[in-house]
């Protein structure tokens, strides 16, 4: 079994998964992103991997990156720059907060990233920067909100492997930067369907702009056939009814057995069930994307 205290995506692994809840299904399986680390876990280390190469390789004085009070990529950030002894500055939204408001803060603080905190409408202004910028005198690789930029989606484009023909690739959707890269580095014949996490969340459209901000804007609309979308499975929105999905989650036996977050992973596998137990998909192929974020989460 790989180390998972190792920060490598060496440490995924592929394992069919049996469940009680699965009415049919033969061939369900997992990919195990979440063992590539206990806290840069799953779609946040494909994320941040390319942007942390860039800002060594041309020698920047640091990494600076934007998030909310609750955010899995800001822990993730701190911890990578720790783990590289990296400079690190993070943005977060909410003036009136504190490194010491809650969990995630305070991670980020003990892991030595510097904490600086702004007005929810110059947060706005600052989240979607991307690139080489001058920050306090020194020079900085700027990475969006959620790692959602061109590095960002070339690393999630490597998470499957573009000759296994999945019938259907299932995951969780934030920023929608892992499920454009999913789409555009998998099979042509392999159905994306995504879960979003958020409330109202227009997937489509985000999905298209961020393609087209990254580059990618032909090849999306190439591909964008394949993708559906399952926004009815947010249990009224982000970070929502944690402790009915925890319970519906409690209620399932898994083979082999996993954790799955209440956030993203959780309610998006709940969401798949749901589908397949209406539908007859029993000689479909599935594979589901573990983003990790279990030990992330568990700091709430």
């Amino acid at each position: 079994m790989p180390d998972s205290s190792l920060l490598s995506i060496a440490n995924t692994r592929i394992d069919k998964l049996s469940c009680s809840l699965n009415t049919g299904i033969q061939d369900l399986f997992i990919q195990r992103d979440d063992l590539i680390h206990p806290i840069v876990s799953g779609n946040k280390w494909r994320k941040l991997q390319g942007s942390l190469e860039r800002a060594k390789m041309e020698k920047l004085d640091g990494i600076i990156s934007y998030g909310g009070a609750f955010s899995n990529h800001l822990i993730a950030t701190a911890e990578a720059c720790r783990i590289f002894q990296f400079p690190c500055t993070l943005i977060v939204r909410g003036e009136e907060l504190t490194p010491h408001s809650n969990p995630y803060l305070f991670f980020c603080h003990r892991a030595g990233a510097k904490l600086l905190f702004v007005e929810r409408s110059e947060y706005q202004k600052l989240k979607n920067r991307d690139g080489t910028i001058f920050f306090n005198g020194k020079k900085f690789l700027s990475v969006p909100e959620g790692g959602a930029n061109r590095l960002g989606v070339e690393g999630c484009m490597n998470i499957v492997d573009p000759s296994d023909a999945y019938d259907i690739i299932a995951l969780a959707q934030g920023t929608t930067t892992t499920s454009l890269g999913i789409l555009l580095g998998s099979h042509p014949s392999s159905e994306i369907w995504c879960f979003p996490a958020l409330k109202g969340f227009n997937a489509l459209c985000e999905m298209e702009k961020l393609a087209s901000s990254t580059g990618f804007l032909s090849e999306y609309n190439q591909q964008k056939h394949r993708l559906k979308i399952f926004d009815e499975f947010h249990y009224g929105g982000y970070a929502k009814k944690r402790d009915q999905v925890i319970n519906e989650l409690a209620d399932i036996s898994f083979n082999p057995p996993i954790l799955l977050d209440p956030i993203y992973t959780g309610k998006a596998f709940l969401g798949l069930l749901s589908v397949i137990r209406r539908n007859d998909f029993s000689k479909k192929k599935i594979l589901f994307i573990h983003t990790g974020g279990v030990r992330s989460n568990a700091l709430l």
